[in-house]
């Protein structure tokens, strides 16, 4: 009698974030099979909360999976970054709602963390996201990890594309209202509101978020724009979040124990603003900072080329039971390189 084939085994790895989301699918070969794209999926910006999250990704896995014909119990590993996954209370109801789709082997953690084997061949080090959040991760040799902001007011994160986008406007209102040092932003922001007179500037700002034309993350390009001015203001914005980001980095080093050893210490930077930032600015001030308050560590910086999602391909791959991962960096970032 002859012997059936021996089904395909697949792995998933899912980055779930405030603005949008990526699933990627693939054979444990390391072969890409599919890629989906969602909306938000962070449980703290939809208005269901847990509830829509819990439906939303069933219906966002089930997308992919069916247009394949694969079932998830063919599915031996999957790996999920989840923005809102700050505190363990929040780990525990999002474990859940991944059991309760049908998920086996998993593992979950926030998605600020998959930057560290997107970015890093060796699998471990730090990654500062700044997109529309702002959060620093920590992964040593030792499998401990780290999350260094990341939860609002709380963590006082002096970064991402909301606070950046507010920073914009409250800078601009200051001039006007304030007497604050003049600044470009302000020709910018009033011709994107299309007003001349400021003391329309309050009613057109309500006005332009409410209807969309307005989206505040969307501010941060004109901070570049004003950078490349030269505007001192502006850059003095960059430089300050620049130096919070570092102070950061520099506290994750001591944590991890990064500056206890002669080995490179990767450090990635993701996230829209970090990624495709139009001025250096911004990365500079962390680079000359962190190499400043750490002369005695060897740091490698890196700036992501591919989408974050791939750290997650990386880690369920090596969750799987073909462990011969050797080859996976190189093959699973060329297939996502254009993605």
């Amino acid at each position: 009698m002859q012997k059936k084939n021996k089904s395909t085994d697949y792995v998933i790895g899912i980055d779930i974030g405030a603005t949008k989301s990526h699933l990627a699918l693939f054979d444990t070969a390391g072969n890409l099979v599919d890629f989906g794209y969602w909306g938000a999926l962070n449980h703290e910006v939809l208005p269901g909360s847990y509830e829509q999250f819990h439906k939303e990704l069933a219906q966002f896995t089930m997308k992919v999976l069916s247009k394949k014909n694969i079932k998830l119990k063919q599915v031996v590993s999957t790996v999920l970054g989840v923005a809102g996954v700050d505190t363990k209370s929040q780990y525990d109801i999002t474990s859940s709602i991944i059991e309760e789709i049908g998920f086996k082997n998993f593992t979950l953690a926030n998605n600020s963390f998959l930057g560290i084997p997107a970015g890093s061949p060796t699998g471990i080090g730090i990654c500062a996201i700044n997109g529309t959040g702002c959060t620093i991760a920590g992964l040593n040799k030792n499998y401990r990890m780290l999350q260094i902001g990341g939860v609002g007011y709380i963590s006082d994160d002096f970064g991402g594309g909301y606070f950046l986008g507010e920073k914009v406007v409250s800078t601009v209102y200051s001039e006007l209202f304030r007497k604050g040092e003049p600044t470009y932003l302000t020709a910018i922001l009033l011709e994107k509101l299309g007003i001349t007179d400021k003391y329309d500037f309050v009613d057109k700002v309500y006005e332009k978020i409410e209807d969309e034309s307005l989206i505040i993350p969307d501010c941060v390009k004109m901070l570049f724009e004003a950078v490349k001015k030269d505007d001192k203001v502006a850059a003095n914005i960059l430089r300050s979040v620049g130096e919070s980001y570092a102070n950061g980095i520099s506290c994750m080093i001591d944590e991890m124990g990064f500056n206890h050893t002669n080995e490179e210490t990767n450090i990635v930077f993701a996230g829209s603003v970090f990624v495709k930032g139009e001025h250096p600015l911004l990365l500079d001030t962390i680079k000359k900072k962190v190499s400043e308050d750490n002369p005695d560590c060897k740091l490698n910086f890196i700036k992501l080329k591919v989408p974050t999602v791939a750290g997650a391909v990386f880690w369920a791959l090596s969750n799987s039971e073909n462990k011969d991962n050797s080859n996976y960096y190189e093959k699973v970032c060329t297939q996502l390189f254009d993605i």
